[in-house]
């Protein structure tokens, strides 16, 4: 229902009751399943995407993982785009990271960090937030792009090679 009327108009403009009404429901069926509409971004993020790559990456899967990441952001678009379009608390920005990080911070604390100098900054709350706030960056301007379509398979392969390789690696220092 959230996804149908996000193409009428924009979020700040859609009330709990504008959901309810569509889903046929009444508000107080609403909040008991959700605090807020925020609430509900949250969850379909999670449902159509979190929950899988949790569980690609639990199997060892990190590349099937990213892939289903940008597919499932493909397959709704249009959704995610007027999502991202929200600033401040409860954005999907806000949450896209939070949730990255989370990810990020299992997977490092299962597999343990390797080949990192003993540095107090770089502890798994550092090195997940980066690499959280790298991919929802990736997100973000794939999404900004909005006319200039780049494919699933180009993104997946160009975050793939963005994380193998480093900022110097990347820099023609004229060598």
């Amino acid at each position: 229902s959230l996804k149908k009327l996000l193409c009428e108009k924009k979020l700040n403009k859609i009330t709990v009751q504008d959901i309810a009404d569509d889903c046929g429901i009444n508000r107080q069926t609403f909040y008991y399943h959700f605090q807020d509409k925020y609430d509900l971004v949250e969850w379909i993020f999670s449902e159509d995407i979190i929950s899988e790559v949790d569980r690609l990456l639990q199997h060892g899967m990190q590349q099937e993982a990213i892939k289903f990441l940008f597919t499932g952001i493909h397959k709704n678009r249009k959704f995610y785009a007027k999502m991202l379009q929200v600033s401040g608390q409860n954005s999907l920005e806000e949450v896209l990271v939070r949730r990255l990080e989370e990810l990020f911070r299992r997977e490092i604390t299962e597999k343990g960090i390797k080949d990192i100098p003993q540095n107090r900054v770089l502890n798994v709350t550092y090195v997940s937030r980066y690499y959280a706030l790298g991919l929802a960056t990736s997100i973000e301007a794939w999404l900004a792009g909005g006319d200039n379509e780049v494919s699933v398979d180009e993104l997946t392969e160009a975050y793939e090679f963005l994380i193998t390789h480093s900022i110097y690696d990347i820099i023609n220092e004229g060598v």
